[in-house]
């Protein structure tokens, strides 16, 4: 068996703020929630493909903010969940021969990127952003996905540009270029 490991990072609220309480800091006159916190910039998203922009309900412009300042002031803690892909990696490894003229290698990353493409048209509030004044949602209906690579000159982002419209070859190809 083949076990795939993959970690989330969430919030420690619960967790941290039973065990120690902590006093919230004093509101400066910034617009950081009281943390000093540099305002977000504002960016056109649908420069980058469509979107659409959703209404926050009260409550979440009420909760908002004090999510975010607990995303910033609280520890986080990782998750692991591990997944059975004996059968990927046999397909994996199949397609890898059968596809050996074509000089491109299946690996693991292109099905983690398909995988949180499927994730994300599911879930699709986690392929969005607040609008500037934070009483929006931009839902984004492309999907970019960016992953970490060491490289000799240091750590790089590269990113997947539509990978909804692509298949793992295609996808493979591109993390090889």
């Amino acid at each position: 068996l083949i076990y795939l490991t993959v970690s989330t990072g969430i919030g420690a609220g619960v967790i941290a703020g039973a065990a120690n309480p902590v006093a919230a800091p004093q509101k400066s006159g910034g617009s950081g929630v009281g943390l000093d916190l540099l305002p977000s910039p504002s960016q056109d998203f649908s420069k980058f493909g469509s979107t659409e922009l959703l209404p926050l309900s009260r409550i979440k412009k009420i909760s908002g903010p004090n999510l975010h300042r607990n995303w910033v002031m609280i520890p986080h803690v990782t998750q692991f969940e591990d997944a059975d892909i004996t059968e990927l990696e046999a397909f994996r490894q199949a397609s890898n021969a059968a596809n050996a003229k074509s000089g491109v290698k299946l690996t693991m990353l292109a099905f983690v990127i398909k995988a949180s493409v499927a994730a994300l048209k599911k879930y699709p509030a986690f392929n969005a952003s607040l609008d500037a004044n934070g009483e929006n949602l931009i839902l984004k209906q492309y999907y970019n996905i960016g992953f970490a690579a060491d490289t000799p000159n240091g750590l790089v982002v590269p990113v997947i540009k539509d990978a909804d419209k692509k298949g793992v070859n295609k996808i493979a190809q591109d993390l090889r270029d």
